[in-house]
């Protein structure tokens, strides 16, 4: 992440410097440039500089959600026991309407693989939630049937989140927060954020 940064701040002061030149050849052209053909698109370089500059400055690491959908561990497998023991209080929350409510649940594709994927949650009803897929499924044919119904004997994890940003539930979130620790791997500046928003962390 340090490489990053550097990198970020060379582009960044390339950025500037081409911005600079740029603008002063607009009211003092050199020679070379009053031969040049002169066009906003000049400007598009240094831009792209100053874009990318900032966009490693400021990042801050990969997220929790860069763990790969087929990652298992003995942490996560704990994590679909807690949600569905707490799984009554987020049916109570859903019966009430409330927005931003989401589940985790396998898909299960033609080549045997499976994998774990939130859904917006739209209702309740006798045993089974409806919903729309929140993340993009690696099996294209899943995107056929973005909303379906799923069986609450499925739900693996669920998810509400609150007005102030942070996130009632997300167990298997935390599971990989903690099997991280575990392992004696540090979080990044991104995950400790992700994990100051989840309210049972």
């Amino acid at each position: 992440m340090l490489i990053r940064r550097i990198l970020g701040c060379v582009a960044l002061v390339m950025g500037v410097a081409l911005t600079v030149w740029f603008v002063y050849n607009q009211f003092h052209p050199t020679p070379e440039f009053r031969r040049s053909f002169r066009t906003p698109f000049q400007l598009i370089i240094p831009v792209a500089f100053l874009i990318q500059g900032w966009r490693w400055i400021r990042y801050q690491g990969p997220g929790i959600e860069d763990t790969p959908g087929n990652f298992d561990c003995p942490e996560l497998l704990e994590s679909v026991a807690q949600a569905k023991a707490t799984l009554p209080y987020f049916l109570d929350e859903v019966q009430k309407n409330i927005d931003e409510a989401f589940v985790k649940f396998p898909i299960r594709s033609e080549k045997g693989f499976t994998e774990h994927i939130w859904a917006y949650v739209h209702s309740y009803r006798e045993g089974k939630f409806n919903v729309s897929l929140a993340n993009k499924p690696l099996d294209e044919k899943a995107l056929a049937q973005r909303r379906r119904d799923v069986a609450v004997e499925e739900i693996e994890d669920w998810q509400i989140m609150q007005p102030d940003g942070r996130i009632k539930g997300g167990y298997s979130l935390i599971a990989l927060f903690r099997h991280r620790e575990n392992q004696g791997q540090k979080l990044s500046p991104k995950m400790r954020k992700q994990k100051a928003q989840l309210i049972d962390a």
